[in-house]
């Protein structure tokens, strides 16, 4: 068999962003690659804990980890191991989809942007080694045979903060899937429904706000997601400072995808408050899932949901008390949003990203 002259970095399916956004584009990327037959694919991983089986035409390259632990020193391990399976493979091209993992190799070099959120977020936290390793991984960017950007908001971000293209970026959203059809969580409990991250951008302040204002909801607020110790600690300082939330607002943790598929059926809304995103693939998911969806009145989410949500200024507490107000309120209104979420939801496929990933490996694998 001929040794694939492309290939994909699935690494964020086996470190810490499998949970997070990046793990569920790369998954959701590699499964159509795999499944396509025209350009064989070398699937570069770590050799425990594969993600899938591969299978001819494509081929693995999984590299042993080392013995260093998974979500430490990635901004060293994820480099390094590129290096190594570049010096094991025949690929010209290789597209790395981590960006703690983004090395130059003597291939061409394709990467996957996700957002410029650090570097346009004002309230980003811009100092230490983390903010140091972000400014050497956006210094190499101008230097890529080409940039995958997940949003059109991505690319704009790209041309205005780091003044490319050049290199060429290839506008390549996520598609969604939609869920087959099962229940809802048991019936019950009432709740509204946040899915992420506790990072700043993502400005959950607003949402607590908003909720705090709405002491007349029966429902409960509950916030869903992979978060670390000092976020949990932040919003129980936050919840004892504000008495209209006490136990009226849940962490959960994270949950596994037919769990929150449940969760989004069964909420009365799936809300987001972010000022900035990079895509904003919890609004497809619900929207995919038969879920309601409120969320902040920004570029990169309007282009996702189109005309099948609420939405309300993010710097608005107010007008998100009152959109959630209509919510709980209105079920005709609630029905109205699920068609038209699943109708859009629908549009939301892989079938574009793949057909724009095929034709730049294509285009330089020559």
């Amino acid at each position: 068999m001929t040794r694939p002259r492309v290939a994909f970095d699935v690494t964020p399916l086996q470190n810490m962003n499998r949970v997070r956004g990046i793990g569920r584009y790369v998954f959701g990327l590699a499964r159509a690659l795999a499944a396509q037959q025209e350009v064989p694919i070398e699937f570069w991983g770590w050799h425990d804990d594969r993600p899938f089986d591969v299978h001819p035409p494509h081929r693995g390259l999984w590299l042993r980890r080392f013995g260093l632990p998974r979500t430490r020193w990635g901004w060293f391990l994820g480099p390094l191991g590129m290096r190594l399976r570049s010096r094991l493979s025949r690929a010209s091209v290789v597209h790395i989809t981590d960006p703690r993992a983004l090395v130059w190799l003597g291939a061409a070099t394709l990467t996957t942007v996700y957002d410029l959120i650090p570097l346009v977020d004002p309230q980003w936290q811009r100092t230490g080694s983390e903010w140091a390793a972000y400014q050497k991984y956006l210094a190499r960017l101008p230097a890529a045979a080409g940039l995958f950007a997940i949003s059109t908001q991505t690319a704009e971000d790209l041309r205005r903060e780091l003044h490319v293209p050049p290199p060429p970026v290839y506008v390549a959203p996520p598609g969604v899937e939609i869920p087959p059809p099962g229940p809802a969580v048991a019936p019950g409990e009432k709740y509204f429904l946040y899915v992420g991250s506790a990072d700043p951008h993502k400005n959950l302040p607003v949402l607590l706000e908003a909720f705090a204002r709405s002491t007349s909801l029966p429902e409960r607020l509950v916030l869903v997601g992979p978060w670390y110790g000092p976020n949990v600690k932040m919003l129980d300082d936050w919840l004892r400072g504000h008495e209209g939330l006490q136990g009226r607002v849940r962490y959960q943790g994270y949950v596994p995808d037919d769990q929150l598929v449940a969760l989004i059926r069964g909420a009365t809304a799936l809300a987001l408050p972010s000022r900035q995103e990079g895509f904003g693939l919890p609004v497809a998911e619900a929207l995919a899932a038969g879920g309601v969806v409120i969320h902040s009145r920004i570029p990169v989410l309007t282009e996702v949901s189109k005309t099948a949500a609420l939405t309300f200024d993010p710097d608005s507490p107010q007008e998100l008390a009152d959109g959630l107000q209509r919510l709980s309120q209105d079920a005709g209104l609630r029905a109205a949003l699920r068609e038209k979420g699943l109708a859009r939801a629908r549009e939301l496929t892989w079938g574009l990203t793949l057909e724009r990933t095929i034709a730049v490996y294509r285009s330089l694998a020559q």
